[in-house]
Protein backbone atom coordinates (compact mmCIF):
# COMPACT_ATOMS: atom_id res chain seq x y z
CA UNK A 1 0.00 0.00 0.00
CA UNK A 2 1.41 3.63 -0.97
CA UNK A 3 0.77 6.68 1.29
CA UNK A 4 0.66 10.37 0.31
CA UNK A 5 3.94 11.81 2.71
CA UNK A 6 3.21 15.04 4.31
CA UNK A 7 5.45 16.75 1.65
CA UNK A 8 3.64 15.86 -1.15
CA UNK A 9 0.12 16.95 0.21
CA UNK A 10 1.54 20.27 0.88
CA UNK A 11 2.72 20.02 -2.97
CA UNK A 12 -0.64 19.10 -3.83
CA UNK A 13 -2.25 21.71 -1.42
CA UNK A 14 -0.20 24.93 -3.06
CA UNK A 15 -1.24 23.68 -5.88
CA UNK A 16 -4.75 23.69 -5.72
CA UNK A 17 -4.61 27.13 -4.14
CA UNK A 18 -2.77 28.52 -7.53
CA UNK A 19 -5.69 27.12 -9.29
CA UNK A 20 -8.43 27.51 -7.73
CA UNK A 21 -7.18 30.29 -4.95
CA UNK A 22 -7.48 30.94 -1.63
CA UNK A 23 -4.74 31.00 1.20
CA UNK A 24 -1.59 29.65 0.90
CA UNK A 25 -0.20 27.88 4.67
CA UNK A 26 -0.41 25.64 6.99
CA UNK A 27 -2.37 26.31 9.92
CA UNK A 28 -1.74 23.27 12.28
CA UNK A 29 0.77 21.11 11.94
CA UNK A 30 0.17 18.72 14.33
CA UNK A 31 -3.36 18.35 12.54
CA UNK A 32 -1.85 17.57 9.34
CA UNK A 33 0.21 14.91 10.63
CA UNK A 34 -2.57 13.50 12.95
CA UNK A 35 -4.78 13.71 9.92
CA UNK A 36 -2.83 11.88 7.79
CA UNK A 37 -1.27 8.83 10.12
CA UNK A 38 -4.82 8.19 10.57
CA UNK A 39 -5.09 6.14 7.61
CA UNK A 40 -1.80 4.52 7.96
CA UNK A 41 -2.74 3.56 11.68
CA UNK A 42 -5.99 1.91 10.47
CA UNK A 43 -3.64 0.28 7.34
CA UNK A 44 -1.26 -1.12 10.55
CA UNK A 45 -3.44 -1.89 13.24
CA UNK A 46 -6.81 -2.84 11.25
CA UNK A 47 -5.57 -4.17 8.33
CA UNK A 48 -8.63 -1.93 7.01
CA UNK A 49 -9.11 -2.14 2.92
CA UNK A 50 -8.74 0.39 0.58
CA UNK A 51 -12.02 2.35 0.80
CA UNK A 52 -11.73 2.84 4.41
CA UNK A 53 -8.20 4.24 4.31
CA UNK A 54 -9.57 6.56 1.71
CA UNK A 55 -12.55 7.75 3.55
CA UNK A 56 -10.06 8.11 6.67
CA UNK A 57 -8.29 10.58 4.72
CA UNK A 58 -11.39 12.39 3.19
CA UNK A 59 -13.31 12.64 6.85
CA UNK A 60 -9.48 13.23 8.72
CA UNK A 61 -7.94 15.75 6.53
CA UNK A 62 -11.51 17.78 6.24
CA UNK A 63 -11.79 18.09 10.22
CA UNK A 64 -8.22 18.79 10.65
CA UNK A 65 -8.66 21.80 9.48
CA UNK A 66 -4.87 22.09 9.17
CA UNK A 67 -4.48 24.71 6.33
CA UNK A 68 -5.30 28.23 6.04
CA UNK A 69 -8.04 27.64 2.94
CA UNK A 70 -8.79 24.66 0.87
CA UNK A 71 -9.38 22.22 3.86
CA UNK A 72 -12.32 19.94 1.68
CA UNK A 73 -10.37 20.21 -1.41
CA UNK A 74 -6.98 19.04 -0.03
CA UNK A 75 -9.13 16.11 1.25
CA UNK A 76 -10.61 15.07 -1.59
CA UNK A 77 -7.46 15.28 -3.57
CA UNK A 78 -5.61 13.51 -1.20
CA UNK A 79 -8.03 11.03 -0.54
CA UNK A 80 -8.07 10.99 -4.58
CA UNK A 81 -4.43 10.54 -4.64
CA UNK A 82 -4.16 7.75 -2.21
CA UNK A 83 -6.54 5.61 -4.26
CA UNK A 84 -5.24 6.13 -7.78
CA UNK A 85 -1.53 5.49 -6.28
CA UNK A 86 -3.23 2.28 -5.07
CA UNK A 87 -5.35 0.96 -8.11
CA UNK A 88 -8.39 2.55 -7.77
CA UNK A 89 -10.72 5.68 -8.20
CA UNK A 90 -14.40 6.69 -7.06
CA UNK A 91 -17.08 6.51 -9.80
CA UNK A 92 -19.03 9.34 -8.42
CA UNK A 93 -20.23 12.59 -9.93
CA UNK A 94 -18.34 15.80 -8.96
CA UNK A 95 -22.06 16.72 -7.29
CA UNK A 96 -21.87 13.80 -5.37
CA UNK A 97 -18.38 14.68 -4.31
CA UNK A 98 -18.63 17.78 -3.56
CA UNK A 99 -21.89 17.08 -1.51
CA UNK A 100 -19.66 14.58 0.45
CA UNK A 101 -17.32 17.08 1.70
CA UNK A 102 -19.64 19.55 2.17
CA UNK A 103 -21.29 17.38 4.83
CA UNK A 104 -17.93 16.32 6.09
CA UNK A 105 -17.00 19.63 6.42
CA UNK A 106 -20.47 20.86 8.42
CA UNK A 107 -21.01 17.58 10.69
CA UNK A 108 -23.65 16.10 8.96
CA UNK A 109 -21.43 13.00 7.69
CA UNK A 110 -19.70 10.44 10.08
CA UNK A 111 -16.43 9.07 8.91
CA UNK A 112 -18.79 5.37 9.28
CA UNK A 113 -20.99 7.39 6.12
CA UNK A 114 -17.78 8.40 4.25
CA UNK A 115 -16.83 4.67 4.50
CA UNK A 116 -19.85 3.44 3.27
CA UNK A 117 -20.37 5.86 0.40
CA UNK A 118 -16.49 5.26 -0.86
CA UNK A 119 -17.17 1.59 -0.46
CA UNK A 120 -20.18 2.20 -3.09
CA UNK A 121 -18.44 4.16 -5.62
CA UNK A 122 -14.73 2.32 -5.17
CA UNK A 123 -13.93 1.20 -8.70
CA UNK A 124 -10.17 -0.78 -9.20
CA UNK A 125 -8.28 -0.55 -12.12
CA UNK A 126 -6.63 -3.97 -11.94
CA UNK A 127 -8.92 -7.28 -10.95
CA UNK A 128 -6.38 -8.21 -8.73
CA UNK A 129 -6.22 -5.00 -6.76
CA UNK A 130 -9.96 -5.60 -5.19
CA UNK A 131 -8.32 -8.60 -3.10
Amino acid sequence: MMFPDKSAVLEIQSKLIERYGGIHGLRDEGGLESALSAAENRAYYEDAPIEILAATYAFHLSQAHAFLDGNKRIAAAVAGVFLELNGAWLKASQDEIIELFLGIAASRISREDVENKFAEWIIFTKEDDAE
